[in-house]
């Protein structure tokens, strides 16, 4: 650094509520195929956040199989779907979460009835784990899944059961709408929290600056799949600083967009993010499936601040406008408006 360079850090904390609708759902169906794999379907609309591959590690944790064995439905059809309620708020992994545990222990359920009638048990008596069902007394007694979950044909030919469906449902409990005078209800299941940072380089000569590093430590409640939690934060971090720092719509007199594609209007490019960490504290949510607290949106929400508190300490002056231009800046310390 040179006489010119001013580094400097700034922190931002938050909470958030994930509210949604109170009536708002999500159904599921896990269904048997004869090799004992597992097909799930849901109405969750994925969009990069990773939230199929976070329900079939929920299935597959509950049928107590890999994940490799369960096959999940990606093409949504408005007609025949489970309804999901909308892929929003980040609600993916709560709602369907919830719905798909209860199509696994549908399907749990019907695969311990078959089991029963053919190790002569009752169900309560037997457990399902690694591709069989067994006696939890005496795990030799067992039956293999995929000899089940289509049904079971005794030696003379006599069958029961048949192709094993589960299905699942889950709606917000316990939500309300808040009252517009007060303020008070309960717009959704879970307060979540995290604490924000970002460290910058400013050049007193233009305000021009640069971005050293961006930290986010948030309650994740249980990580499910910390590679695809990191990646989520860390794009929702990116966002959140190029929002903070370039992002705006130039209008002229009349109303119209100056800068209506992406040629001009810019956001951070490749090269240009800091180096990012990532960090989670565990508190399970009570309500969530495996404990899983929303996530998806959360790495974004106090990065703004957090930049213009590391800005507002290095140039000396207090910022409260974005986007954070070096011109932006610079109208601060001339003590002219801030655009």
């Amino acid at each position: 650094m040179d006489a010119h360079t001013i580094r400097a850090k700034g922190i931002g904390c938050f909470w958030k509520n994930s509210s949604i609708d109170p009536d708002g759902s999500s159904g599921a169906i896990v269904s048997f195929n004869q090799d004992g794999s597992l097909n799930l379907e849901t109405g969750v609309v994925e969009i990069g956040t990773g939230t199929k591959t976070i329900l079939a590690q929920i299935l597959a944790e509950r049928m107590r199989m890999s994940p490799d064995h369960i096959h999940v439905k990606f093409k949504i059809s408005t007609d025949i779907t489970p309804e999901h309620w909308k892929t929003v708020a980040s609600r993916g992994t709560f709602l369907a979460g919830r719905a798909v545990l209860k199509a696994a222990d549908d399907a749990i359920r019907q695969l311990l009835d078959i089991a029963a009638c053919v190790l002569r048990a009752d169900p309560v008596d037997l457990e399902l784990g690694h591709g069989y069902v067994y006696a939890r007394a005496d795990p030799s007694v067992r039956i293999a899944v995929k000899d089940i979950c289509y049904g079971y044909k005794y030696p003379n030919g006599n069958s029961i059961g048949g192709q094993i469906i589960g299905r699942g449902h889950y709606i917000q409990r316990r939500m309300n709408y808040t009252n517009p005078e007060t303020g008070e209800g309960t717009p959704g299941p879970e307060w979540n929290v995290g604490a924000q940072a970002v460290e910058i380089e400013l050049d007193t000569r233009d305000y021009s600056y640069k971005l050293l590093k961006a930290i986010s430590v948030n309650d994740a409640g249980k990580v499910l799949n910390p590679k695809a939690a990191k990646g989520q934060v860390m794009g929702a971090m990116s966002m959140g600083l190029s929002f903070a720092n370039r992002e705006t719509f130039m209008f002229s007199g009349e109303g119209a967009i100056y800068n209506a594609s992406l040629r001009d209007y810019n956001v951070i490019r490749y090269g240009e993010n800091p180096e990012y960490v990532v960090e989670f504290i565990e508190s399970p949510c009570l309500d969530g499936p495996y404990g899983a607290r929303a996530l998806g949106e959360h790495g974004l929400i106090a990065m703004p601040a957090a930049l213009a508190a590391a800005l507002s300490r290095a140039a000396g002056v207090q910022l409260n406008r974005l986007p954070l231009f070096p011109e932006t800046i610079w109208r601060a310390k001339m003590g002219e408006p801030q655009p």
